[in-house]
């Protein structure tokens, strides 16, 4: 096939390609957003919203010049599309691995930077995971048809590796001359150093998210227990991991020592009254569309007085609670 006739075929195949890229991200996008549970959780999970990027056309016939083998170009550059997936952890490259190995194509993984580590012990450079996803079959997305066998590239990369790798691979920062030998291996070790320092950095992030995670553990439970308390009592349903209920939570973490799941329940049993009012309340306020008004009821009846010296958001909600559970604010607030 010669350069022309290369191009016209590649021009010819980018609506699809560009089809390709935004399937692929909208599907991976559903998953995510089906393992975290929101949107929300999705838009914090990832530091960079994903975009397909399809390949430029010059891109493209400069890669066939220099990559081999190049019989059949069309099928063996398989970053004609690509999609770049940013997270915080390394541990959450592995969520996304995940979801676009059990997706509807076929996956392969073209490069494991974690076996690298381990492969390579002393060797720092640019450092993602890369798959290449194939269309199993013919299929139409917004109404292109998608070709079987068409190649995706997705990249899933933490910030400071996109960090790592902008700096090293954009041409923003390539001198437009040919460095002095000396010059360019003292530039190559900067950059070598600037790996570790991002792989070691990588690691510390991950320690110091399973500490958190840990410390948290409990409270989360509870957390979470509140919220099906409050699911059986009203019928309706309360988010338990909202920033409001961790300050909260987070305010009384003392008192959440001696709290246990059985002893919630119990509280509420004895509260059959609580149903009314907190379908009453949860249509005027956030608060009390809130678990954490379960785990807080508990703490109120057991610490009225002291409860009120800490409380670290508008203290009008928890006058308000106070009222609804029948308790005198005299002299509390």
């Amino acid at each position: 096939m010669t350069e022309i006739e290369l191009k016209n075929a590649f021009e010819a195949r980018r609506p699809a390609l560009d089809a390709l890229g935004r399937w692929v991200t909208k599907t991976i996008m559903d998953s995510l957003e089906e393992h975290l549970g929101s949107k929300e959780a999705v838009s914090k999970f990832l530091q960079i919203p994903p975009t397909p990027r399809v390949k430029k056309t010059d891109s493209f016939l400069e890669k066939t010049l220099h990559r081999k083998p190049k019989k059949d170009p069309l099928s063996e550059i398989t970053d004609q599309v690509g999609i770049r997936f940013v997270v915080l952890l390394l541990e959450d490259i592995k969520i996304i691995g995940n979801i676009v190995q059990d997706g509807p194509w076929i996956a392969q993984k073209d490069r494991d930077f974690q076996q690298e580590r381990l492969e390579k012990v002393d060797y720092f450079a640019y450092q993602s995971d890369h798959y290449v996803i194939r269309t199993k079959y013919e299929m139409k997305f917004d109404g292109i048809v998608i070709p079987p066998g068409l190649p995706c590239e997705i990249q899933i990369r933490t910030i400071l590796q996109h960090a790592y790798a902008e700096m090293a691979h954009s041409s923003s920062y390539k001198p437009p001359v040919k460095l002095p030998e000396e010059d360019q291996k003292h530039i190559n070790r900067s950059l070598a150093r600037g790996s570790a320092l991002i792989e070691t950095t990588d690691d510390v992030f991950g320690e110091i998210q399973k500490k958190l995670r840990d410390y948290n553990k409990d409270v989360s439970s509870l957390l979470d227990y509140s919220s099906e308390i409050y699911k059986d009592i009203t019928g309706e349903s309360a988010n338990s991991k909202t920033q409001l209920g961790e300050i909260i939570a987070d305010e009384y973490r003392g008192l959440l020592k001696e709290v246990t799941k059985e002893k919630l329940k119990a509280w509420a049993e004895k509260r059959p009254w609580l149903k009314q009012s907190l379908l009453k309340e949860r249509a005027e306020s956030v608060f009390f569309r809130d678990s954490v008004v379960i785990l807080l009821g508990f703490l109120v009846t057991e610490n009225e007085t002291s409860i009120p010296r800490r409380w670290p958001v508008d203290s009008a909600c928890l006058e308000n609670f106070y009222n609804m559970l029948g308790i005198s604010t005299n002299e509390l607030f």
